[in-house]
């Protein structure tokens, strides 16, 4: 245990961090599996920068838990073992290699990684020690990041099918 934590606010502190990198894997996930399927070159680059991004973000956030206390520290898939709910249509979108579909799919799985993170920072009771608020504020921007950039590439009329 850490000592500077009572039981209560390790065990707070660790579901979180448990529930964000469930979040950030299935984020890491789903860029993969969009890398894999995109058309376009550009796109499949950038996908795989955000899950080359995302995979960094789970070994710190997994560094955090045992600073935190935890010992038993899952090193691969997600803790239900599925993509979170806000990338499952993914998997039927990216059978089709519609660039445009994908991002629409990856937008959506940003939006809940940007919700979950603004919700760790802003409605954790008690409030996250500082050591760990400072690594999702970090998080918080890259996710966002990413999120305004595929935003951006999937309003942009570039990827959309002109069959």
């Amino acid at each position: 245990m850490t000592p500077s934590i009572d039981p209560t606010t390790q065990q707070d502190v660790l579901a979180t961090l448990d529930n964000l990198i469930e979040i950030t894997r299935d984020g890491q996930e789903g860029f993969t599996q969009s890398a894999e399927h995109a058309k376009d070159g550009e796109l499949k680059a950038l996908f795989r920068k955000f899950a080359t991004e995302r995979a960094a973000m789970v070994t710190e956030l997994q560094n955090l838990q045992r600073q935190h206390g935890a010992t038993d520290i899952e090193n691969d898939g997600t803790v239900t073992g599925t993509l979170h709910r806000a990338w499952i249509n993914l998997r039927s979108v990216v059978t089709t290699h519609d660039d445009q579909a994908i991002l629409e799919e990856a937008e959506r799985g940003e939006d809940a990684a940007v919700a979950a993170h603004r919700d760790a920072l802003q409605n954790s009771v008690p409030p996250l020690p500082r050591s760990v608020t400072s690594v999702l504020e970090r998080h918080l921007a890259s996710v966002q990041a990413a999120h305004d950039e595929v935003r951006d590439r999937r309003d942009s009329g570039t990827y959309e099918n002109k069959a």
